[in-house]
Parts: C-alpha cells; structure tokens; sequence
C-alpha cells in the first residue's frame, strides 16, 4: 500500500534513478498524463474498431486479420476478449518500456504511431459506414 501511495502522490521515479544516466533505457514509476491519456485513447479505439468492425462484418465486409476471423466463427464474444486482452497487453508493454529506444524510437512514439494508426483505421471505417448508410 506504501508504494502505491508514494508512486500516486509523491512522484517517485518519474526519470532516471542516476545522474549519469541519459533518460534512454530506464523504466520509472510514474509515466505522466499525456502516457496515461495516450493509452486510454488507443485501448478506446480498439472497442470502437471491434465495435465497427462486427458491424461491417454484418454488412458483407471481411475481417482481414486471419487470427481474428477464426475467432469471430467461434462466438464474437471471445473476439472481444482476446481482441482487448492482445492490446492491453500490447499497449502495457509499451507504456513499461517508454523510454526505451529501438531502432532510434522511444516507446512513446510507438504508442503516439499506436494512436495515429487507430484514429486512421476507425476514420476509414467510418467512411464505409457512412458510404454504405449503415449509421447516421
């Protein structure tokens, strides 16, 4: 209980833990608003794509992720669930690793690449919807 309250209302770790460290390859306790906001966008699009995404598929659309497919013959809502789980997963890994850098990318970036990718699916989704008159 003491670390939680430290790490919610003391700040403790929000960087590097030594002076001689640059800030890449550290993990740390608090990740701030804009990591906290950035997570709850991508894990809110990924509802409103699964969301879009049955209602497509009840229009004569395909799913196109194959693993997705063999889920959506069992019961939609084990797509749901394993769709969710494989994002938060995702989407925690990321937010642990957000100072990490890869090939020149911090791990912010990828959840910022993560949001843009999303808001570019559920736009283009929309289009669909909208060009077929399924919604509004």
């Amino acid at each position: 209980m003491q670390t939680l309250w430290c790490s919610i209302y003391k700040s403790r770790r929000c960087g590097d833990r030594r002076d001689d460290q640059d800030g890449v390859n550290t993990y740390v306790d608090v990740h701030g608003h804009q990591i906290f906001g950035a997570a709850m966008v991508v894990m809110m699009l990924c509802i409103l794509d699964a969301f879009f995404t049955l209602i497509l598929l009840g229009n004569g659309a395909e799913e196109v992720n194959p693993f997705l497919a063999w889920l959506l013959e069992i019961d939609t809502l084990w797509f749901y669930t394993v769709k969710y789980i494989m994002t938060a997963v995702c989407v925690l890994w990321i937010v642990m690793h957000k100072s990490f850098s890869v090939f020149g990318f911090k791990g912010r970036h990828v959840l910022l690449f993560a949001v843009a990718c999303y808001t570019a699916l559920i736009s283009y989704q929309l289009t669909l919807l909208f060009e077929r008159s399924l919604i509004f």
